[in-house]
């Protein structure tokens, strides 16, 4: 009989690189992530993994974070002070301890598992894991278990949708490339948007892109524009390290990074993940006033497309935030959601039996907007570009 053992590395991923490689096959890049995020860390967060192990050979790996979450971040204003109290004065609640499966960097969170494992051995990883989760969580007197930023592709085991509150999240935007040009594609937005874009492409003639895997020169500025993207975001969990952006194009092979100048200055970056199966979209940072002045927002979705167009790229991962603006640029949308049970039975099931409240109110505290259902806004013309990505 196969033997599962387990046990829980304080290190992001506590497995080899040729390991993770299999846990996280391509097209993820889940794994090379893990790797790179274990060296570089990610301020206010300790990153630590279950692994489950059958005949010493590693078949699952829940990647995990431990954070303390101040609800008060995230809001503006009177709600902002009034939350910092609650905070003093229930900490559990307003500011609680948590620890959750899911990956601060990427698009979505995934769990690693072996594609030769069967499911019966995988039902009893998951097992193994989460009762093993359990107990990290009470040892670090954790608040909250969760599970951050998962899709309907996230292979979950069903059980836990019974263990734990569901709420809606930012969803994750994508294109597909189905056209065969830049004017093709323009042709397919609304007579509105189709002329908005064209007036903001006019400048970029006063625009220089470069498309770079080495960037050591620009290292200063790029951390810059990140930290200031990051201090104008509402939804930033923790920031990355500058080592992160000196190392990524070296531990994630198809890391690269576009360039924008204006005048000699380095005024945005895209730091992209580049595949055959798709495009991703990982960091868009930008000068505020430079960017908007020249459309940068809009020159990097196109500049993107273009490169889409050029490689036989067939789909666009364009991220997560500004959903009405990626509507208007005919991006359809991957609905995403966190799971979490909250250690004080009481107030764990009042959040269960209103989870619409929930939604409501989380939405109102501005941790994600109304995400467009449809694209009938769009095609009327009716949302409004506004240069800015989180």
């Amino acid at each position: 009989m196969n033997k599962l053992t387990c046990f829980c590395s304080p290190r992001a991923d506590g497995v080899s690189a040729e390991d993770l490689r299999r846990l996280f096959p391509e097209p993820s890049i889940t794994g090379p992530l893990l790797s790179l995020l274990q060296e570089s860390k990610v301020d206010g967060f300790n990153l630590r993994s279950i692994i489950v192990l059958k005949d010493d050979l590693p078949v699952l790996l829940l990647p995990l974070f431990e954070t303390r979450f101040d609800l008060s971040t995230f809001a503006e204003g009177p709600l902002r002070g009034l939350l910092k109290v609650a905070g003093r004065l229930i900490p559990s609640v307003f500011r609680p301890r948590v620890l959750s499966v899911g990956s601060v960097a990427g698009e979505w969170s995934e769990i690693g598992i072996d594609p030769n494992i069967d499911e019966r051995t995988l039902d009893a990883a998951y097992r193994m894991a989460f009762s093993a989760m359990q107990t990290l969580a009470s040892e670090l007197k954790s608040d909250i278990m969760g599970l951050y930023n998962f899709n309907d592709y996230g292979k979950l085991p069903g059980e836990v949708f019974n263990k734990f509150n569901r709420v809606q999240y930012r969803s994750c935007a994508m294109l597909p490339i189905n056209f065969q040009s830049i004017d093709e594609y323009l042709g397919r937005l609304s007579r509105a948007a189709r002329k908005d874009m064209r007036r903001k492409m006019r400048v970029a003639p006063q625009v220089r892109v470069i498309r770079s895997r080495a960037v050591s020169p620009y290292l200063d500025r790029i951390y810059k524009l990140y930290l200031d993207t990051v201090t104008r975001g509402s939804m930033a969990l923790g920031a990355h390290t500058r080592l992160f952006f000196e190392k990524v194009c070296e531990r994630v092979p198809d890391a690269e990074f576009m360039l924008y100048f204006v005048e000699d200055e380095l005024v945005a970056f895209n730091l992209l993940i580049v595949q055959q199966e798709a495009m991703t979209d990982i960091f868009f940072c930008m000068d505020q006033g430079t960017g908007r002045k020249y459309n940068l927002y809009v020159l990097s979705w196109l500049e993107n497309i273009r490169a889409c167009l050029e490689r036989k790229i067939l789909l666009y991962y364009t991220g997560q935030g500004t959903e009405k603006t990626k509507a208007h640029l005919g991006a359809t949308f991957i609905p995403s959601f966190i799971l979490f049970k909250h250690r004080w039975p009481v107030f764990d099931r009042l959040l269960f039996w209103q989870t619409a409240v929930t939604n409501k109110v989380l939405s109102y505290l501005g941790f994600w907007p109304d995400v467009p259902t449809s694209n009938a806004a769009v095609q009327k013309g009716e949302l409004e570009i506004h240069d800015q990505r989180c």
